[in-house]
């Protein structure tokens, strides 16, 4: 699999994509993709905003995700209150994401970016098969005790998507369907 890898775009105020807390702050605070990640892509785009949304609840889940070690410190019922509602938005994003990463890769396949551009293609792919096996791995090791963990451990993995997978992959994918030859243009 292909390292995560951190691209440097302008943002509003010069800043690259690695700094993550502002643009990360933006979409906390505005639950919108900040303008430097819009990819003009309308189904695309609309997906990401799933993501945002998905961190938007998951931080509902526990009363303070940020500061609790474990789950230790709630009863039996807050603990497996939680568990369910983790489970739960964990099978809305990674069905979410097998739709999604399918979605991009039929938009690769059908532009011909694929056969044009077969390394990017492939970086990009692997990429999203790491986010989905990322989530799994989150999935096998949710127990009652440790919901809280999990809950870090997801809302980061879906910040770097937002991030560092739509800057690196998707905007470049975005840029490449629009181009006047492509065959998916105002697609």
């Amino acid at each position: 699999m292909t390292k995560q890898r951190a691209v440097s775009i302008p943002t509003r105020r010069d800043e690259s994509v690695s700094a993550l807390s502002d643009i990360t702050a933006h979409w906390l605070t505005t639950g919108a993709l900040p303008p430097e990640l819009v990819t003009g892509h309308k189904l695309i785009d609309f997906e990401h905003r799933f993501l945002v949304s998905a961190i938007a609840n998951l931080r509902k889940v526990c009363i303070d995700h940020e500061t609790f070690a474990d789950c230790s410190g709630c009863g039996h019922e807050s603990q497996l209150r939680c568990e369910n509602q983790l489970i739960g938005l964990l099978g809305d994003v990674f069905s979410f994401i097998l739709d999604h990463f399918k979605t991009e890769e039929s938009i690769m396949r059908d532009s011909l970016m694929l056969m044009v551009d077969r390394d990017m293609c492939q970086a990009h792919m692997e990429d999203h098969a790491e986010i989905a096996a990322k989530v799994q791995e989150i999935v096998s090791s949710l127990d009652q005790l440790h919901v809280v963990s999990r809950i870090r451990e997801l809302e980061k993995l879906l910040a770097r998507w937002i991030t560092n997978h739509i800057a690196l992959h998707d905007l470049l994918l975005a840029r490449w369907i629009s181009r006047e030859d492509s065959l998916l243009q105002g697609f």
